[in-house]
């Protein structure tokens, strides 16, 4: 059984989001769902130039949000959430 993680959000991530509603529902949903599944990784990954370090993205309810696990501590830190851009 894969041990639960804390789920930890800068502030200035959580500001994108509308104050109320549905989407908002989903999104926090979602980042609440991570703690126990962060294993099965975001919509797709992408790699930070400068420290090669690998970071999820998973889209929900027209937002990307951005994320890695620091595995070592059993953290899943949110780093960004976005509106995402529509086709």
């Amino acid at each position: 059984m894969t041990p639960a993680y804390r789920v930890l959000m800068d502030l200035d991530a959580l500001a994108s989001l509308p104050r109320s509603g549905n989407r908002r529902a989903k999104v926090l949903g979602m980042l609440a769902g991570l703690s126990e599944n962060a294993d099965l990784g975001g919509d797709f990954e992408i790699n930070d130039p400068e420290t090669s370090r690998p970071f999820q993205v998973s889209c929900v309810a027209g937002f990307a949000i951005t994320w890695r696990i620091d595995h070592p501590v059993l953290e899943v830190k949110i780093i960004d959430i976005r509106e995402a851009p529509r086709p």
